[in-house]
């Protein structure tokens, strides 16, 4: 009888929505509302409590909120993109900033208190006679020398050189894997393990003494104030206000210049012409005005320093020799500004766009890109930010491990790529040894994990614009997240391809949050278990396509499906879709009966023509063998005047 009315309901609902009078948030909630209406439970009842564990002291006040209200991921997810819209490093850094706020903390906002404040000048002589060359120097040395050092050191103060060095060892051990693991004997795995865990317990004891917020708020104004003084100067070379060969003049002929340091003349600074320049080693600053460059870059962090690198022109390759290295930070940040070019950025670990207890950044603004990275890379965050924008461009993203929008514990991994048909790719290098023989680790694309149980994890994302991208993991990625975590991944347009095996495509695993939202485009979705929607042990997985012509192909407990108390949602707003699955008593719109109050799974198509080889049907609706599960096929949406959805 509850099917029968709820089809009448529906059938009058439908006959009276236009699909371009409601927002598709309020669609999706009209149809998430009469769903589980049907099921006696009402959006509220997506919830989840915060004591089936201890709180720890590291939780992200985001996260937290959201594990109060997961539905609202959608709603966070159009924020986030919001302000990822221009490709300019302030809103996304005065983002990243309040959202990196800790629970049971104050509503904070970035206070670029030293934008305004002129340079110090005091004691350094001028070596080029360009006022707007020697502009830049000065607010990079400002930044280099008088505001990043305090900040530093403000925010590792109460630590004890024993517990610093420990985070450039120990702990970060504990986000690294080696390819030796796998010929390892169990008895080995068990020990290394039980060595992480107790480095890990260590960390919790001091871990709270460490001020993030002050080494980030001053690395972000850098970030901020340096991008406006490079578009500033580019505007005057475009304008021809400023003639090149004329600004890269010395005025060596100046008496008593060498009493007192040279303005961009100091240790580790370079100021590079338009040809093809060679630069080696660890710097503080270069600014290079064109040419194909190669940068081999090093890093120590035992001397932790801001470095700032400036490209204007040229096919660039930025390569790091060690770890910490292009546009990366550690104890510190590191920037790389490259205005135009097809560049490469290679590094091994913790590099290429990784805040690691710092800020790293890299903003592109134009070319087809390549970047490499093994692991925490392309845009990682771990106690920080690790960032790349990417303004136009056919790029391509490869990494081993934690990387392409990665986070982990009090930090934020973002990658904001504006244009260019790209391509993801994450995995085929550590096996995951406790699963299979022959599938790999992926942690990477719009994915963060916590410490089970001790430490609370961070907000990884991908917010890719334009394009026909391809994303393609194996174990873990493309919107998903593990341990008191969120990873998101949003699309805006294009046709894109979605691979994965397991754990992927907005999946959450135990107290956690994951989420893919692709706005527009005939986009193909492919992998095994654990994917599409699904929701596993305390956790949210939310799948969103609102437009549309799309593919669905999973294996088991995916489209829609939640388990061991999770909550796995599938929505698709628009367009004539296909879903396929190999199994249908746990796929679709099921929520398995495990411990407690059960699980909720819940599949919705909202409009038309589709086809199901699974529990779903076209204009139907269904109820799987489950807790709380099943599916909505019907119309709300009627098609506009062109015929499209």
């Amino acid at each position: 009888m509850k099917f029968f009315i709820f089809l009448i309901l529906i059938s009058i609902l439908a006959g009276g929505l236009g699909a371009q009078d409601i927002p598709d948030s309020a669609l999706e909630r009209v149809g998430m509302d009469k769903l589980m209406g049907l099921m006696n439970l009402k959006l509220s009842d997506l919830t989840f409590r915060d004591d089936y564990t201890a709180r720890d002291s590291f939780r992200l006040a985001r996260i937290a909120d959201l594990m109060r209200h997961p539905f609202g991921m959608i709603r966070y997810v159009s924020e986030f993109k919001d302000n990822c819209a221009e490709p300019k490093p302030e809103p996304i850094l005065s983002f990243a900033f309040e959202n990196l706020r800790l629970e049971d903390t104050p509503a904070r906002e970035l206070q670029l208190k030293h934008l305004s404040e002129p340079p110090d000048e005091s004691g350094v002589n001028l070596f080029y006679r360009s006022l707007e060359l020697n502009r830049l120097l000065r607010k990079a040395r400002k930044y280099i020398y008088t505001v990043m050092p305090p900040a530093a050191e403000s925010t590792f103060v109460l630590l004890s050189p024993t517990e610093k060095k420990f985070l450039l060892n120990e702990f970060k051990q504990n986000l690294v894997e080696d390819t030796i693991d796998e010929h390892r004997s169990v008895a080995q795995s068990d020990s290394i393990q039980k060595k992480e865990e107790s480095d890990i317990r260590r960390f919790v004891r001091f871990g709270r003494k460490i001020r993030m917020e002050f080494l980030l708020s001053a690395a972000s104004e850098t970030a901020i104030d340096i991008f406006r003084e490079i578009a500033l100067l580019q505007n005057e070379l475009f304008s021809g206000a400023v003639k090149l060969p004329d600004a890269l003049i010395d005025t060596v002929d100046l008496p008593g210049k060498y009493k007192v340091p040279l303005l961009g003349r100091d240790q580790g600074w370079v100021v590079g012409g338009t040809g093809d320049d060679y630069y080696e080693g660890d710097y503080y600053f270069i600014v290079d005005f064109g040419g194909n460059d190669r940068y081999n870059l090093t890093y120590d962090p035992e001397n932790p320093h801001s470095t700032i690198i400036i490209d204007l022109n040229g096919n660039d390759i930025y390569s790091g020799m060690t770890d910490f290295t292009v546009g990366s930070g550690c104890l510190s940040a590191g920037f790389i500004y490259d205005m135009a070019g097809n560049d490469i950025y290679s590094g091994s670990s913790f590099s290429v766009g990784s805040g690691f207890f710092g800020l790293g950044m890299i903003y592109d603004q134009t070319g087809d890109d390549r970047y490499y990275g093994d692991t925490h890379v392309e845009g990682a965050g771990t106690f920080g930010l690790g960032l790349i924008i990417d303004g136009s461009g056919a790029d391509l993203y490869s990494a081993a491990l934690h990387g392409q929008g990665f986070a982990s514990v009090e930090g934020m991994g973002v990658i904001a790529d504006y244009s260019g048909n790209d391509i993801y790719t994450a995995g085929n290098k550590y096996k995951d040894i406790i699963r299979y023989d022959n599938h790999f680790l992926s942690l990477s694309q719009g994915f963060a994990h916590g410490f089970r149980p001790y430490m609370s994890g961070g907000i990884g994302a991908i917010i890719d614009f334009k394009g026909n991208d391809s994303y393609i993991s194996d174990i873990f990625g493309q919107g998903a997240s593990y341990w008191w975590s969120l990873g998101l991944l949003y699309d805006s347009s294009g046709n894109d391809h979605y691979s994965s095996f397991q754990y992927a495509q907005g999946s959450g695993a135990h107290m956690t949050l994951g989420i893919l939202f692709d706005e527009r485009g005939d986009d193909c979705y492919f992998g095994k278990g654990l994917m599409q929607g699904v929701g596993h042990d305390y956790s949210c997985g939310i799948m969103l396509d609102r437009h549309g012509n799309d593919i669905y192909h999973a294996y088991d407990l995916s489209q829609g499906a939640g388990s061991a108390n999770g909550f796995g949602i599938q929505i698709d707003d628009r367009g004539d879709d296909a879903y396929y699955v190999m199994r249908k008593n746990n796929t679709q719109g099921y929520g398995n009966p495990r411990r407690d109050y059960g699980s909720i799974g819940l599949m919705i198509d909202l409009s038309g023509t589709d086809r199901y080889d699974g529990n779903g049907a076209d204009n139907g609706i269904w109820q799987t063998d489950s807790k709380w599960g099943g599916g909505m096929n019907w119309n709300f949406i009627s098609p506009d005047s062109s015929g499209g959805y």
